[in-house]
């Protein structure tokens, strides 16, 4: 019930702010201006008082950038928790989100920026669902510095959720090619969505498990539910 009325409330303040940038803080603090980046550890935007700020996941509970939004999400690492930034691709009875791909920072260089982003991202054990995405982002600093060419940006990974239902898993769809992943996929969707029998045959009859079955499958299935 919290997280969807957290969820309301996002959309809420998303429509008030209409389609410009914005940051919404963990103290509920609302920061305007142009999002530059994200390597999905951390945000760079530069507000409407010119000031360019880098904020983490840990202290961030969403943003709004290109038309998109993202929340920020815990997860484990090995013995650690740690926050990072999803995409929202779909929401509802069924959320499903995406992390990684896209450009991280701009390939121009900014004026006046206070900080210059030097974005590594490491590689690592654990994380749900066996993400294996570790390490971080590391800061340093200089006046009118920023990047001079864009970052890679992580392999896209999918992640989904039925709140209440268990936990955030990932639908491995970076390996589809090998049966076993198709198997996994399936079983996670079953466990997701199989309640719904028109749905349900449809993943059992399935073959190929791309993202855009994926989708679908997720958005079809939340319309049922509302």
């Amino acid at each position: 019930m919290k997280f969807l009325l957290s969820v309301f409330l996002f959309l809420l303040t998303l429509n008030q702010l209409s389609a410009q940038d914005f940051i919404v803080k963990n103290n509920d603090d609302v920061i305007r201006g142009t999002i530059k980046g994200t390597d999905y550890f951390s945000v760079f935007i530069s507000a409407n008082d010119e000031a360019d700020v880098i904020l983490p996941a840990k202290d961030v509970k969403n943003f709004f950038w290109n038309g998109d939004s993202f929340l920020s999400k815990g997860f484990a690492n090995g013995r650690n928790f740690e926050y990072r930034f999803v995409k929202i691709i779909e929401m509802g009875t069924v959320n499903l989100y995406s992390f990684g791909g896209g450009t991280l920072v701009p390939a121009v260089k900014e004026k006046k920026v206070k900080f210059r982003p030097s974005i590594g991202i490491g590689t690592g054990t654990g994380g749900y669902g066996g993400m294996g995405m570790g390490g971080g982002i590391s800061i340093g600093s200089g006046r009118n510095a920023a990047p001079e060419r864009p970052a890679c940006a992580p392999v896209v990974r999918y992640f989904i959720e039925k709140p209440g239902a268990g936990p955030l898993q990932e639908v491995p769809m970076k390996a589809i090619t090998e049966d076993t992943k198709k198997t996994e996929i399936k079983n996670i969707l079953l466990q997701k969505i199989g309640d719904q029998p028109t749905l349900k045959a449809k993943v059992e009859a399935g073959t190929d498990f791309n993202s855009r079955d994926v989708i679908e499958w997720v958005k079809e299935y939340n319309a049922t539910k509302k």
